[in-house]
């Protein structure tokens, strides 16, 4: 099973009967032990994982666990480690290319983040990242790294994009949400330019607002990729805290508030509505 699916391709990724300790753990719990180069992860019935360095990777099976459980945690919670060791910032969203400009989706769970973007690029948009989106500088200016080459979607959305998910891999243990492969923008930095944080609400109509401000930075904050894992990494926080506030002043940031219960081509429909009536495209 070493044949497993990463989004780096220079990380050395390994099968092992007992994966290796971290015997100096600055933050730990039940799940997690790690400190500023290492991490450790246990997920009963699935098995147990180790990163370290930004580098390298082992991971050990229980009886009954597939290649496609064990990509579930490699591709999320480990790749966030590898980019927290890495110094590089990983927000929990997704990206896409759409006219010109690169939009970046950020929500709670269920907000509708990889539904947005799967609408977007299904419609023509070029496809960035799914659910993790690594951020790097580069003399001063925030770019995502275009690293993801497949979506995750309930059936239920599939359906309202009107795709198949006969043939489609399922996820986890799940029969009911599957990865839509997606071909990659061509190229590897892409600088954001907008900012679609998504929220839901009762119901309603779709409404945006413009964030400005010091809230700009509270809300990028608030979208770091298991930001518990800084409690074991504290070299981390003086060099996220540079990138937040390159992105909150180099980039425009829409709040969206969705109803509960809406269709996608609905949500993806004012979207666009809002940013054709409100400058939100490159000449």
């Amino acid at each position: 099973m070493n044949d497993v699916r990463f989004p780096l391709k220079d990380v050395m990724i390994s099968r092992v009967s007992t994966i290796t300790k971290v015997i100096n753990p600055v933050f730990s719990d039940v799940y997690w032990q790690m400190n500023q180069y290492e991490f450790a992860m246990q997920v009963e019935g699935i098995g147990s994982f180790y990163a370290c360095n930004g580098s390298k990777i082992e991971y050990s099976t229980v009886d009954g666990a597939g290649k496609n459980e064990i990509e579930l945690y490699l591709n999320g919670s480990v790749y966030g480690a590898i980019l927290h060791q890495r110094m590089i910032l990983p927000l929990h969203g997704s990206s896409f290319r759409h006219k010109g400009l690169t939009f970046l989706v950020c929500g709670d769970t269920g907000a509708g983040k990889s539904s947005v973007t799967a609408a977007f690029c299904l419609d023509g948009a070029e496809f960035l990242t799914d659910d993790v989106t690594p951020v790097v500088l580069k003399e001063g200016v925030p770019f995502i790294l275009s690293l993801s080459d497949r979506l995750k979607l309930w059936a239920d959305t599939l359906k309202q994009l009107e795709q198949e998910a006969e043939g489609l891999l399922s996820i986890y243990r799940r029969a009911d949400k599957f990865y839509l492969p997606m071909e990659r923008a061509e190229g590897d930095f892409f600088k954001p330019d907008v900012f679609l944080l998504i929220e839901v609400k009762e119901s309603g109509n779709v409404d945006f607002e413009e964030v400005t401000g010091s809230d700009r930075f509270s809300a990028l904050r608030g979208e770091i990729y298991r930001p518990e894992y800084m409690k074991g990494m504290p070299e981390n926080e003086p060099l996220y805290f540079s990138s937040l506030v390159s992105l909150a002043s180099q980039t425009r940031m829409i709040r969206v508030r969705r109803p509960m219960e809406i269709r996608i081509s609905e949500l993806h429909g004012a979207i666009l509505q809002y940013l054709a009536g409100h400058g939100t495209e490159k000449s």
